[in-house]
Parts: structure tokens; C-alpha cells; sequence
């Protein structure tokens, strides 16, 4: 199984994972890999630009590689800021099994937050990276993370969505 996790920068992506696998871990006989945007871009040999063309090809990358992972049997989940929609639909279509959840905080939440220094007026991420993100079309689950500056905690809804997904008892 792959679960996906996306959202934009600051939404909770990597803490959501972290705990999902925490929650799993002795719930199944599965391994469970974690693949976060940030790490493995400080792992690639080479430059990745914020370009279309480079964005298209890690997420391509992004994608092969968690399929390949969850081919082993492993339950593999994936915490990225966005893809296209042509690699969603691929993941979604090639996965033995796939969920995706879209952590959907409102943009003037992220802003007031600005954990990772992103969303400031003249932030490139702001004038140039924000608007080329493509977002899940129909994600098994969308969920807004922030309400009045504080991350809301939907661990109970996103693990029954998962074990009952994954036929897993409460």
C-alpha cells in the first residue's frame, strides 16, 4: 500500500507521516518506509531546480520509487509537497493499493504560521512556486490542518480510514 500525503509546505505532511507510522507499526507485519520531499532532495547526486521540467522529473522519480518500495510488501508512506496530476493518476492506477490524503489548510493560516519562512511577501515561493502546485483531484480524504494558528489533530479519522482500507481491527 502506498499512502500519500500532500499538501502545501508547513501543512503538517511530515508530522501526519511520522505518526501513521507509528500508529501502523504494531498494527501489521508489513515494513514501513517513509519518503519525505526534504530528505530525499538532500539525498539526490544531483541539482533539482524548482523548474516545471525538474519538478516533473522528481515527481516522476518520486513516484517510481514508492511503487517500487511497496512491490517488496512494504506499506510505503509518501509525505510531498505536490505533483502533477498525470503522476497522481499514474501512482494511483499502478499502486496495489493506494490512499491519498490532501491536508488542505487555508493559504492566510499558512501564512500567519510561516513555519518554514516561505510565505512572506517576497518569498520566490510565494511569487513563483505556489501557483504551479497540482493538487489531488479526489483524494480519499481532505483535511483542513490549521484553524485560528493551530494544527487540528484528525489522527482518529485518518487511522480508521487506513485500517478499514487496509482491513486492519481498531
Amino acid at each position: 500500500m502506498i499512502i500519500w500525503i500532500t499538501g502545501l509546505p508547513g501543512s503538517g505532511k511530515t508530522t501526519l507521516a511520522n505518526k501513521i507510522k507509528c500508529i501502523l507499526e504494531p498494527k501489521t507485519s508489513h515494513d514501513i518506509v517513509l519518503l519525505d520531499g526534504d530528505n530525499i532532495r538532500n539525498i539526490l547526486p544531483y541539482e533539482i531546480s524548482y523548474s516545471n521540467e525538474d519538478r516533473l522529473k522528481l515527481a516522476t522519480f518520486y513516484s517510481e520509487l514508492a511503487l517500487l518500495i511497496e512491490k517488496s510488501n512494504c506499506i510505503v508512506i509518501c509525505s510531498f509537497v505536490a505533483l502533477f496530476h498525470i503522476i497522481q493518476e499514474q501512482t494511483r492506477l499502478n499502486a496495489n493499493d493506494y490512499f491519498e490524503i490532501f491536508l488542505d489548510p487555508s493559504l492566510d493560516e499558512l501564512i500567519k504560521k510561516n513555519k518554514k519562512g516561505l510565505y512572506s511577501e517576497k518569498s520566490e515561493y510565494i511569487n513563483k512556486q505556489l501557483s504551479k502546485h497540482e493538487f489531488p483531484r479526489k483524494p480519499e480524504l481532505r483535511i483542513n490542518t490549521i484553524s485560528n494558528g493551530v494544527y487540528q489533530d484528525h489522527i482518529g479519522e485518518i487511522k480508521n480510514k487506513i485500517f478499514e482500507k487496509l482491513k486492519i481491527s481498531i
